[in-house]
């Protein structure tokens, strides 16, 4: 009985170590691509040197971002969970970083982002976007894929996430 029990608690073990260590790569959706650690961690290094001097090296933006500054133009928002970033798609995302932001803002909207079409390749500007991505919390994450083309499939989500309480969707959750 000892050598049995033994077996299935070194068996159990075993699956809950590998569930520790393969569940934060697992994709949040079986209908959209996971975020690879490669992405994450190649698109923190392009981050680096391409988004911190303006959006903060913690991802944290410039100081009044959500307003223009002295000169007309609006400060570099944050990317981490106290921005907005969170409540753009993907495809919103990569247009943002290629082209700027005057596909998407109102007119009269001044910023200092550049385009970065010339400068990164789409799959950089993925790598980017899946860095910022991995270091929101799981609701965020959530909310975010729901604005994916691909959508969520809600069943793949951890116990007791909740969409963040400002999100139009929560009423799901």
């Amino acid at each position: 009985m000892t050598v049995a029990f033994d077996k299935i608690g070194a068996l159990g073990l075993g699956v809950v170590l590998a569930l520790v260590v393969v569940m934060p790569f697992v994709s949040l959706s079986t209908t959209a691509p996971a975020i690879k650690p490669t992405q994450v961690d190649a698109g923190r290094q392009l981050y680096g040197r391409y988004c911190a001097s303006c959006h903060g090296v913690h991802l944290e933006g410039q100081v009044h971002w959500d307003r223009p500054g002295q000169d007309g133009y609006f400060p570099a928002p944050p990317h981490d969970a106290s921005g907005h970033t969170w409540q753009h798609s993907d495809k919103q995302l990569n247009e943002l970083i290629a082209h700027s932001v005057y596909a998407y803002a109102v007119p009269g909207y001044r910023s200092h982002m550049p385009a970065f079409a010339g400068t990164l390749s789409e799959a950089e500007i993925d790598d980017i976007i899946a860095y910022i991505k991995s270091t929101w919390p799981v609701s965020l994450q959530a909310y975010q894929r729901v604005l994916d083309p691909a959508g969520i499939d809600f069943r793949d989500l951890p116990p007791g996430w909740r969409f963040p309480p400002t999100c139009r969707f929560h009423a799901r959750s």
